[in-house]
Parts: C-alpha cells; sequence; structure tokens
C-alpha cells in the first residue's frame, strides 16, 4: 500500500470527529468589514465591542490588530451594554435579555442566556459589583440584580426612584449611580435600595450618558438639557451638577461618556470630543474619523478605541489623536446577497454596496458604477462571464466586466422590486416581489413572463435546473416545474406534506427541498414522490435551541446535498439519509438568518443577515479532499465486513501493512463509542458491536496513517 503523510489524514479525521478533536478548522469571517457598534468597554487587556446588530467581538492584542467575533449562543445579535465582573463577561441585548460567556462544547466557548427572574428582557445598562453581582437597568421594568452570575435575577428598585427607564450603570467607589427617564439616582447598599441623587439641573431631566472618574472623584453625565459635572460623587448626599457644555456646537447628541484620569471623552452625533479635566472646554479631535457619528469611545492602554454608525471601528493614541481604521475580521454589515466563481471571485451586497474580491476575500473593491440601487441589493448570479443583480428598486442589472459598469436591463418587467435571479442554458429568470417569474434570453434586454400554471397569489422561493427542466419552490403552494420549452407549469407535490417550501436543489435528476417546519424532502424526477428524510441535527445548535427543521437554503456541490438553518449548515453524502456539519459550526451567528450557499473550487460560503460572509474548507468534509484520489480511495477502501453490519463484524488487518497503535470507533458526531483490542491479530474476528443503528466511523491510527471507513450499524 502507498504510504500518505499522517498529518493530511489527521485533517480528515478532524472533519469525522468534530467534537472529539482540537484541530477541526472553524467557519471564518470573509467580509467585507465594517458595521455599526452600540457599546464598548475595557476589561484589562481585552477591548470587547457591542454591536447594534451583529454580536459581541473582542480583541486581545495591544495593537489592536484585528477582532474576534463571539456570537454562537446569543439569540440576538442587538447589544445594548457589555459588563466583566473581572471573572465573567455579560452581554445584555435590546430585546432578548442577558448572556454570560461561560458555554463550552470541547474548546468552543459560547453564551447562555441567564434571564431566569427578569420580568423586562429589553436591557438597557449593565455594571459589575464584583466576580458575581451584576445589575441590570431595563427599558421601563427598573434595576434588576444577580448575585449569583445571572443564575438568578431579582428586582432592584424602590418607590423613591419613581423613574424605571434605565439608561446607564456606573460603579463609583462602593456606590452605585444610575441614570433613568426622570434623573439621577444612587445606591449605597449595592442596589438594595435607591437615594435621589438630583439638584434642579438633574430632576425630572431625561438623563442618558454616564461617566465616573475615579482619578478625581467626579461624575459627568449627560441629559436633555446637555452636560453636567458633580464632585465628591463617591460620598456626596446632595450633588451639586454645573453645566460641563463649554465648547460642544449646539445640538450636539451625547452617545457615551468615558475618561481615563486625566480626560475626559465625548462619543456624539459630531463626532470625538474631548476635554481635560478640572476645567472642562471641549475640543473635536475627529481627524481620520470616516464618519462623525461615533457611538462609543474608550480608553486601551495608551491609546482610545471609537465605534461609529456603520464605519466601524477607529483607533488612535491618547496623546496625538489621528484616528485610523481599525476593521480587520469585523465584520457586522448588514448583508443581502453573495454569489462565487471559480477559484478566488465573491463578490457580497451589503449595506454599503456591492464589493467584489478577486483573492479568495482577502480584500474587496467596491463596486457599484451605474448600479442606482446598489445599497438595496437582493440577490447576485453569474451569467456566463457576466454578473446579475435583482435590487429592491431598480429591477435587473448586469455587468460584464465584474462590477466596474453595470447596466439597467428592466424591458418587460412590471414590477421592479426583484427577489432573485438564475441563469441556465443560456437563459436568465426573475423573481419579483409579487410572486412573477420572468426569463430572458442571456444576451437580451427584454423579459418574458413565465407564470402559466402557478396559482394566483404564488410567493417563488426559488429556482433550480437540471438539463431542459426548471423547478420553482414556493412558500404554500410546494412545488412546480417546467421544461424550457412548455408553455405552461405543472405541479410535483406528490408525497410532500409541507408545502411551505423555502429553496429547492438538486443532484441530476434527485431534486431536493427545504421547508418552513419540516425540514428535508427528497425525490426522482420524473417520477415524482416526496418523502422527508432523515432530520438535519447539528448538536450544539440543538443545545441552543436553534429548529433545524426550518430550511432557509440548499445546494448541491461535488458529492454533497448542503441545508442551512438560522445559525447552521449541514451536509450529506446519501442523500439526506445522513447529515453531519459543513464544517465546524462555530462562529457562525446563532441569531443570523443563513439565505445563501454558494462555493468556490475549494471552499463553502454563506451569507449572515449582520456579520457578512463565512467561509470554511470544503477539506472538512470526508469526502472532498481537494481532488486527491489516493486519500479517497484509501477513506473509500474496506477493511470491515460485512458492511452494513448487525450484531458483529471483522476487520481485515491484511489489507493495513502497517504497526497499528489505536482502534476505535466513533459515531456520527465524533463521540468515541468503543476501542478496540488485540490489535497484535492479523484477523480480528467476531467484534461486537451492540450500538444503536446508524452511521459510525472506525479509525485506525497506524505508524504512518490514520485512516478512517464509514460502517452502517443496521
Amino acid at each position: 500500500m502507498k504510504k500518505i503523510k499522517t498529518n493530511y489524514f489527521v485533517a480528515v479525521m478532524a472533519a469525522l470527529l468534530i467534537y472529539s478533536s482540537t484541530t477541526f478548522a472553524h467557519f471564518g469571517s470573509k467580509g467585507p468589514y465594517g458595521g455599526s457598534v452600540s457599546c464598548a468597554i475595557v476589561q484589562d487587556t481585552t477591548v470587547y465591542i457591542g454591536t447594534q446588530d451583529g454580536g459581541v467581538f473582542f480583541s486581545t492584542k495591544s495593537a489592536l490588530v484585528g477582532w474576534s467575533c463571539k456570537p454562537v449562543g446569543l439569540k440576538s445579535g442587538k447589544i445594548a451594554a457589555l459588563a466583566h465582573t473581572g471573572s465573567y463577561l455579560f452581554a445584555a441585548t435590546a430585546d432578548s435579555g442577558i448572556y454570560i460567556y461561560t458555554g463550552f462544547v470541547g474548546t468552543d466557548r459560547y453564551w447562555k442566556k441567564v434571564n431566569t427572574g427578569l420580568t423586562n428582557l429589553k436591557i438597557k445598562s449593565l455594571v459589575a459589583i464584583d466576580s458575581i453581582t451584576v445589575l441590570a437597568g431595563t427599558d421601563n421594568g427598573g434595576v434588576f440584580k444577580t448575585t449569583n452570575k445571572g443564575a438568578t435575577w431579582a428586582e432592584a428598585n424602590n418607590a423613591v426612584m419613581h423613574h424605571y427607564i434605565i439608561n446607564g450603570l456606573v460603579k463609583a467607589g462602593n456606590r452605585i449611580i444610575h441614570t433613568s427617564d426622570g434623573g439621577v439616582w444612587a445606591s449605597d447598599d449595592k442596589g438594595d435600595s435607591w437615594i435621589d441623587f438630583n439638584d434642579n439641573n438633574t430632576l425630572h431631566v431625561d438623563a442618558n450618558g454616564i461617566s465616573y472618574n475615579a482619578t478625581t472623584d467626579e461624575l459627568l453625565i449627560s441629559n436633555a438639557a446637555g452636560l453636567y459635572l458633580a464632585t465628591n460623587a463617591s460620598t456626596t448626599l446632595t450633588p451639586e451638577y454645573v453645566s460641563a457644555n463649554s465648547g460642544l456646537p449646539a445640538n450636539t447628541k451625547i452617545n457615551a461618556i468615558s475618561n481615563n484620569g486625566t480626560n475626559w471623552y465625548l462619543a456624539t452625533n459630531k463626532g470625538v470630543f474631548t476635554s481635560l479635566v478640572g476645567n472642562i472646554n471641549w475640543t473635536a479631535v475627529n481627524n481620520g474619523l470616516k464618519t462623525l457619528d461615533v457611538k462609543a469611545i474608550v480608553p486601551f492602554k495608551t491609546g482610545l478605541v471609537a465605534g461609529t454608525n456603520k464605519e466601524g471601528i477607529f483607533k488612535t493614541s491618547a496623546s496625538a489623536i489621528n484616528w485610523v481604521e481599525n476593521n480587520t475580521s469585523f465584520n457586522n454589515q448588514v448583508t443581502y446577497a453573495m454569489v462565487t466563481s471559480g477559484d478566488n471571485i465573491v463578490i457580497t451586497a451589503t449595506e454599503k454596496g456591492v464589493f467584489v474580491s478577486k483573492d479568495l476575500a482577502a480584500t474587496y473593491k467596491r463596486a457599484n458604477n451605474g448600479l442606482t440601487d446598489s445599497l438595496h441589493v437582493n440577490d447576485l448570479t453569474f451569467a456566463d462571464i457576466c454578473v446579475l443583480a435583482a435590487t429592491q428598486n431598480a429591477g435587473v442589472f448586469f455587468t460584464a466586466d465584474t462590477g466596474k459598469t453595470w447596466i439597467q436591463i428592466n424591458n418587460g418587467l412590471s414590477n421592479l422590486n426583484i427577489r432573485k435571479v438564475y441563469c441556465h442554458n443560456m437563459k436568465k429568470y426573475a423573481i419579483c416581489s409579487q410572486g412573477n417569474v420572468y426569463v430572458s434570453d442571456l444576451h437580451s434586454i427584454n423579459w418574458n413572463l413565465l407564470q402559466t400554471g402557478l396559482p394566483s397569489g404564488i410567493n417563488p422561493t426559488s429556482l433550480s435546473f437540471w438539463g431542459t427542466d426548471v423547478f420553482l419552490s414556493s412558500l404554500g403552494h410546494g412545488v412546480y416545474t417546467k421544461s424550457e420549452s412548455a408553455s405552461s407549469w405543472t405541479s410535483i407535490n406528490n408525497g410532500l406534506t409541507n408545502l411551505n417550501v423555502t429553496s429547492i436543489t438538486n443532484n441530476g435528476a434527485k431534486l431536493f427541498l427545504g421547508t418552513n417546519g419540516s425540514g428535508v424532502f427528497a425525490s426522482d424526477f420524473p417520477n415524482v414522490s416526496w418523502t422527508n428524510v432523515s432530520p438535519v441535527v447539528i448538536p450544539h445548535t440543538t443545545l441552543l435551541g436553534l429548529n433545524s427543521n426550518n430550511i432557509q437554503a440548499m445546494a448541491y456541490n461535488n458529492g454533497y446535498v448542503f441545508a442551512s438553518y438560522q445559525g447552521g449548515l449541514a451536509a450529506s453524502s446519501d442523500n439526506g439519509a445522513t447529515w453531519i456539519p459543513g464544517g465546524n459550526q462555530f462562529n457562525l451567528p446563532t441569531y443570523s438568518n443563513i439565505n445563501k450557499i454558494t462555493f468556490v473550487t475549494k471552499r463553502v460560503f454563506v451569507t449572515t443577515d449582520n456579520n457578512c460572509a463565512y467561509s470554511n474548507a470544503l477539506s472538512e468534509l470526508p469526502a472532498l479532499v481537494n481532488g486527491n484520489d489516493e486519500l479517497s480511495k484509501l477513506l473509500t477502501r474496506s477493511f470491515v465486513y460485512p458492511n452494513p453490519i448487525k450484531n458483529q463484524f471483522h476487520i481485515d488487518l491484511n489489507t493495513i501493512k502497517e504497526s497499528i497503535n489505536r482502534m476505535a470507533i466513533y459515531d456520527n458526531m465524533g463521540r468515541l463509542v468503543q476501542v478496540l483490542n488485540n490489535l497484535e491479530t492479523e484477523s480480528m474476528n467476531a467484534v461486537p458491536f451492540d450500538a444503536a443503528p446508524g452511521v459510525y466511523f472506525i479509525q485506525v491510527q497506524t505508524s504512518e496513517n490514520i485512516l478512517t471507513q464509514k460502517i452502517i450499524k443496521e
């Protein structure tokens, strides 16, 4: 037997043993980078960033060279506040409560929901009191407190407060202070009771931003009337607030306040402002910012970090402020569509327009010339050497030069809100928001309605093609087909128990469709009879309560059918009889839809709503190993017989011809089932195997290789 390098087989086995191997790669962000920040904190050597819709990011590098997204476990990406107790990180969301970053699957970490006792899940602020005690401010529910790191929460209000929209919380020595829709309030017993902490400048005035300066014992707050400063904040019972607006332009909206002891900093709708403590006089420091809409600012080491609306993150030295973009791997732009081609082409449509990469998403260039509705692109597809774009307001566009110039092609379209575009057999297809399907010759600018045979009010969701046959899926009416030359669509719903079909794909005459609520169905064509295949299950998404029966997209590539759902991507090489994760799911946002699956030669790409594109190597799927024939032969070679097996099997060790170090059986989720002994015996006869019916993998570790065979237990 020809020997293959050991490390190559280690990579393959990692794809099989998803939860037992630490070498298994993860889905990674592929940009374009940037997005909208909502909040930021610093803990020790780490900067944590909350976003408006894209979850939590952090960077532990002192130079802040790049960001890591931590979206797994969150049921919402709308981060309203962050807090770190010194031991635990908490994230508050604007619509689904509070999470703590303590979950583990193997070496992968995820957020755990900690909402027990919360009667209001719209959180606006957080503050850590000690390693396990945290206060949370809600939107019209007042303050809640946990003393057991989020396991339970209890209301921490009293009648003195009488205002319950809690906008900000800070710790001032041993005192907790919060701003609300009716002023400022303080607690000297960790939130168990509150005192009025106002004077005439703050009482009954909606207060928002707040920052405590431990060096000077000063409190700076912003309210509807402006900025105000109070001294002796940690001890006084009768605060006096003095105006602190000097130097600020009129109509400045304060989004966040912070300080580094010697300077105050403001994040505003007019950029960043700073002032020395003691004698406040604000100065704008915006050189280098791409936008003045700044949402958060925090000191970090000897510098500053600012988060903006839509333009991402910027950093600067605090001593000589000159902002530079800091968006590497910060990927929370709203994403609408994506298409890929060949080895390296990736085209993505985001809230900032269409971007083209020719180097496998390493770098992007904006490509919107002539694309008049570039901020609302619903779909992209390749059409021969051209690219088609479906837009929300301006119909269909094409480009023959990879986005350098776009041309509108709408003749015959009665509705310019186009949801999907496709191309097959020198014809292009479009689906509009009213449910109409259109067809056009590839090089024509004229569209013809293709509606005959479809019911009134149909809501098409996708198209798929095989030879001269076209297949259409729809929500509520199931699946239809027609040949290219036919004049009418025909329903093919025999056996289909759920007509809410979200997507359809095929491998030749083998059709696969995803439904909203019933998983995946399969059928041969043309004698269509749909069968509900095995459930799509990925262990950690099941743990997090994600519904894999709600299929959002399907695709076929090189022997595998792919199906996506919120937070997950699964693949099957046996027509849906068994499913495996389509690469390690960690890093895919669990709050995000996955509405598009596409491929380059060696990678799978998916879109997420608010975290741009993610990608993983196809080599992580057992049979997709970059075309290595020797490896494919080795993986499919049989040394177990019979297969399928019943209660026992045999292993022919003569086919291995190497010294065996270990032999074990794993289930389809990578869990160890059985370790085999008697490794020196040339033929292992009658090995008992009483596991449940299903798919398993035998792994043989030799002195040279790691060999694998798939077995089926009947």
